[in-house]
């Protein structure tokens, strides 16, 4: 199993690694000094070619798995990883240590496994009013880049010309050929992704916003990908599978 986080311009900032210290940090190769000065541990060296392309970044990672293992690709800024339910203090989540982790992804990987699929991953929604306790996992809806189990033998790669909503062209790409994926609405990730500095941040706009929505809508089409850019940045997806 290989746990990587990707990682740029945070080098001593990185949350994911506070809770999950056998992640393996993925960075370009102007950045690998300070993140080993600044992080230590295991650091994967990436062409400097990866920069500011996160598909073609985590299509390197990917390729660097052997061909029977498991890869969980994760978000640098995620402080917590979890699930909804009973739980102590009056919560109604509780979060993972590491080692609990590592047996929720092992888990997680037999049961995709188990049911034909090469993607799994877990709630997009921090909020426990998205987690609805009839449906604990879900076999059709989104799994995103912030949190996603790539299983081995699937060999489905990121459409680098989308470089901003590669995920949901990878979600859509294991969807066509497996017609399933795998979500657990019962777990969940904390992250911030907006007002942290570093990160795709560094590189996105909203005229490149649009100009990526329209072509994830073109390559999927109209009735798969929906927008509302006067609402939010990312699509609606609405994939002609039934099931939850």
């Amino acid at each position: 199993m290989l746990l990587a986080s990707i990682s740029y311009g945070r080098a001593g900032r990185v949350k994911t690694r506070e809770w999950l210290p056998e992640a393996v940090l993925a960075v370009v190769e102007s950045q690998y000094d300070e993140y080993l000065e600044k992080e230590g541990g295991d650091i994967m060296k990436l062409p400097e070619e990866c920069k500011g392309n996160i598909p073609k970044t985590r299509n390197y990672v990917l390729d660097q798995a052997g061909k029977d293992e498991w890869v969980c690709l994760m978000d640098d800024d995620i402080s917590e990883m979890g699930y909804f339910g009973k739980a102590s203090g009056g919560k109604n989540w509780e979060p993972y240590d590491h080692h609990e982790f590592k047996d929720f992804v092992t888990r997680g990987c037999l049961m995709a496994e188990d049911l034909g699929t090469g993607l799994w991953g877990v709630n997009v929604s921090f909020d426990p009013r998205f987690y609805r306790e009839y449906t604990p996992f879900a076999l059709s809806a989104p799994i995103l880049g912030p949190f996603g189990v790539h299983l081995a033998g699937a060999n489905i790669r990121f459409d680098a010309r989308l470089w901003l909503k590669e995920d949901f062209d990878l979600y859509l790409q294991h969807l066509h050929r497996y017609h399933k994926v795998l979500r657990f609405n019962s777990h969940y990730y904390k992250a911030d992704h907006i007002n942290n500095e570093g990160g795709q941040v560094s590189f996105r706009n909203y005229a490149e916003e649009v100009r990526q929505n329209n072509l994830l809508q073109k390559k999927w089409g109209k009735d798969v990908v929906r927008l509302r850019m006067e609402k939010t940045i990312n699509p609606r997806i609405y994939p002609p599978i039934p099931g939850v």
